[in-house]
């Protein structure tokens, strides 16, 4: 089926999966999101929240996959391990056309996106040249957003335009969505990857026996660079846009290629 044929998007075969696991709000938002486009919506998803996994795979354990209801798995492994499992296993009768991941507590941006498991969800997707999108929501309170009024309103014809766009292989695309209320979003914009400085802080605590424990928390702000004003980063949390960003998992960085190539293969 070509997915770019909007006729078609009722007879799509969507899958879902995220990185804060089966039973998160984020996840049950989207669910009710896609079954809008279609009914044949499935949900593979981790049991437990997989925040930070990136786009790792198990190599190292078993997978174990719970069937919650009908058409909804959870998986023992990470969001990439849920994206191959599904296609290797569970919708192996017909891969899916689409798979959407999240929606993510927090937003996906700049340099944190090689940490995120929503996004790794994407890169296993586009690896296998299955149109893929990232769902995120800024938010900037101690607590996980519950509703999500402003995907609820956008995401929709997002979606239909991105399928209707002349998609280049083994891309995928991350969606980000403001913090702010509905009537204050801006529009939507192309965004850059964003540059940034990162500090990580190590934190130490001690549990009720002494016995010393850590956690891992950081701290960021965009580089100055010409683009700037183009990146996610500023057009999310300065502009109030919702933030489109093309993504690739594998690339080279080809500007000291010729440097290298004269290091090691110029005759001494």
């Amino acid at each position: 089926m070509a997915n770019s044929n909007l006729s078609n998007l009722s007879k799509m075969r969507i899958l879902i999966t995220n990185d804060d696991s089966v039973h998160a709000s984020g996840i049950k938002a989207l669910e009710k999101i896609a079954n809008s486009i279609t009914p044949d919506v499935w949900v593979v998803a981790p049991e437990v929240g997989q925040s930070g996994k990136g786009f790792s795979v198990t190599f190292d354990d078993i997978l174990r996959v719970k069937e919650i209801s009908p058409r909804k798995f959870a998986v023992s492994g990470t969001p990439a391990d849920c994206v191959f499992l599904a296609l290797g296993q569970i919708l192996k009768d017909k891969k899916p056309d689409l798979i959407l991941s999240g929606i993510n507590h927090g937003s996906n941006i700049g340099d944190f996106i090689g940490l995120s498991g929503t996004v790794g969800a994407t890169f296993a997707a586009g690896s296998q040249n299955i149109k893929s999108i990232a769902v995120s929501q800024d938010f900037t309170g101690d607590t996980a957003p519950q509703k999500f009024p402003v995907i609820d309103y956008f995401l929709l014809g997002i979606v239909k335009k991105l399928l209707s766009f002349d998609w280049p292989e083994n891309v995928c695309m991350n969606v980000n969505f403001p913090d702010v209320p509905l009537e204050q979003v801006k529009g939507i914009r192309a965004a850059r990857q964003s540059h940034l400085d990162i500090d990580w802080h190590v934190f130490e605590k001690k549990d009720p026996v002494d016995h010393p424990y850590y956690w891992l928390r950081a701290t960021y702000e965009a580089k100055k660079k010409k683009e700037n004003e183009e990146s996610d980063v500023y057009l999310l949390e300065n502009g109030k846009y919702i933030t489109i960003t093309p993504l690739q998992s594998r690339h080279e960085y080809n500007e000291c290629l010729p440097a290298l190539k004269e290091l090691f293969e110029t005759n001494a």
